[in-house]
């Protein structure tokens, strides 16, 4: 189906964007980042 699309430098935005991502759009659904992972962003 995407061959033809591919063939010239075309692209499918629902697999190369955020755009209908809902997580992306939706951020607090993955919650905090582990303690773990909160002391290496502070260090």
């Amino acid at each position: 189906k995407t061959a033809e699309a591919g063939a010239h430098g075309e692209f499918e935005p629902f697999k190369t964007s955020s755009i209908f991502d809902g997580t992306a759009q939706n951020p607090d659904w993955l919650g905090e980042e582990p303690e773990r992972i909160q002391q290496l962003m502070s260090a």
